[in-house]
Formats: C-alpha cells, structure tokens, sequence
C-alpha cells in the first residue's frame, strides 16, 4: 500500500464497503473516490481527506502519506478538527544531491514519496528535509521545506537553495542584497562570521526559492 489510493481501497474493501457506498457517507462522488484509487488524482482538499478518513474510521494522516497510526485515538472523532489549507499539488520528497541538478531534469524519481504542498506552486516544485542546525532557530533539522525552482527573480530577504560551484551539494540559506552585492546568510549564531554573511557572485546558483514551511508533528 504505498499510493494515498491504494490505502484508500484497501481500507475501503476492509469495511466490505462499495465506491457507492463510501462515497454516500462520505460525501465525495464516486468517480472522485475512483480517480484516487487508481492514483488518476494526485492531489485531494483538505476536508476530502478528513471526510474520507472520517467514513473510513481511520488515521487522516495515515491514509495520506502511511505515517502514523492506522486507526486514530480520538475514536474517529473529528467534529473539534478544523481541516487544514486546501492542498494545491503533491510534489515529491528528493534528497539534496538530486536538487543540485533538479532544475535541469525536473523529473520525478519513481521511488520518491508525494507530499502535498499547501500553497500554489508550479509543477517542478520539490520537498527537502533539513538536514543540519546551521539555519536554526528558524530551520530545524527534518524540517519540511518545499522548494520551486521557478521563483528565483526577486528574492532578497527569502531563504533559498543556493548551489556553490565547489560544493557537490546545495544548500539552505537566506539571500541578502547590498548595493547591487549578493550575500548568503547563514541564521545559527554559533558558526563563525565568514560563514554566516557570505559575499557570492556567478559563482552560486540559485536552484530555487522556499515557498513553505513545516515542522514535523
């Protein structure tokens, strides 16, 4: 069960309940409920999947993306739940030595996990875990951020993946323009001054800009 859709129909056929009859309960239209068991339907609103999960009597998150509890504590209780931000897309997890030239394949690894991305972004849009302190407090590592490589105009003051022409990796930074003159910035305060403000030039990419943000629950 690796797809939202696959764990749909399983839980579904685990109650001995029909499309139809799924889909009265919980007020999602059959062939809406269809498109998402055939992985047709790669995105979902927010209160689709709680009124999904709701009639399934199962874990919301679960049924999503496979984390946490199949079955919830609250009893399938929702009523006190206000659904969450419509979700605009699922994009794929990679790991920071993909996102170097991510912007050049802009293809999705077919063992990649979907993460739905709560604010509009354009179809090459990516997700990373943070992976060190070096932008704490603000970034904490396994921190969600969701990158889109084709926001790379008019980024002062936003954190971005820059790719330095002698690292083999990119990494997580706020950009700072002064006088025409571009800076890296590094947030901790504990690492040394010529790495939290660094002067930059053709010798950085940026891959793309951080368009949200999300800790882990």
């Amino acid at each position: 069960m690796t797809t939202f859709g696959k764990r749909l129909e399983a839980r579904r056929t685990e109650l001995g309940m029909t499309q139809e009859k799924l889909a009265s309960k919980s007020g999602v239209t059959r062939v809406g409920i269809s498109k998402i068991e055939l992985d047709i339907t790669k995105n979902a609103r927010a209160d689709t999947l709680f009124s999904l999960s709701k009639a399934l009597k199962c874990n919301p998150k679960w049924l999503l993306d496979g984390s946490g509890d199949k079955f919830n504590e609250s009893k399938y209780e929702y009523s006190h739940v206000t659904a969450g931000p419509k979700i605009h897309q699922f994009v794929p997890l990679i790991n920071w030595a993909q996102a170097s030239d991510w912007i050049e394949i802009i293809k999705q690894p077919d063992s990649s996990e979907l993460y739905p991305c709560p604010v509009k972004c354009s179809p090459g849009t990516f997700a990373l875990r943070v992976r060190d302190h070096s932008m704490q407090p603000r970034f904490e590592e396994n921190d969600l951020i969701f990158v889109d490589p084709t926001k790379i105009d008019e980024i002062n003051g936003k954190f971005v993946i820059a790719m330095l022409d002698h690292s083999h990796e990119p990494t997580l930074k706020q950009i700072e323009i002064i006088d025409n003159k571009r800076f890296l910035k590094t947030l901790n305060p504990e690492y040394p001054p010529e790495i939290r403000f660094m002067k930059i030039n053709e010798n950085c990419q940026i891959v793309g800009t951080v368009i949200s943000h999300v800790k882990p629950v």
